[in-house]
């Protein structure tokens, strides 16, 4: 059994890796993107904003609000062009 310094130190050094490539934190964002949509209930007469939920809590009477979904892909890949690497 490893030490308990020894395996956060290759638990810090694998997040730095993450975090110091924004091609990885791109792919990252837009995986939470799919798996946790902006959604609204819809009611027979009118439409509530329910939030972000996994996406298995779609069933029913709910749907995805693409507008905000529109907008956090177009936010996430400004972000991503302005602090990506160039060579």
């Amino acid at each position: 059994m490893e030490p308990v310094n020894n395996v956060e130190e290759k638990l810090g050094r694998f997040v730095k890796n993450i975090i110091s490539d924004p091609k990885k934190l791109y792919a990252i964002g837009l995986i939470l993107i799919v798996l946790f949509p902006p959604i609204n209930k819809v009611m027979s007469r009118s439409t509530r904003f329910e939030g972000w939920e996994f996406i298995t809590n779609l069933g029913g009477r709910y749907h995805i609000n693409i507008t905000y979904l529109i907008i956090e892909f177009v936010l996430i890949t400004v972000i991503y062009y302005l602090f990506r690497k160039k060579k």
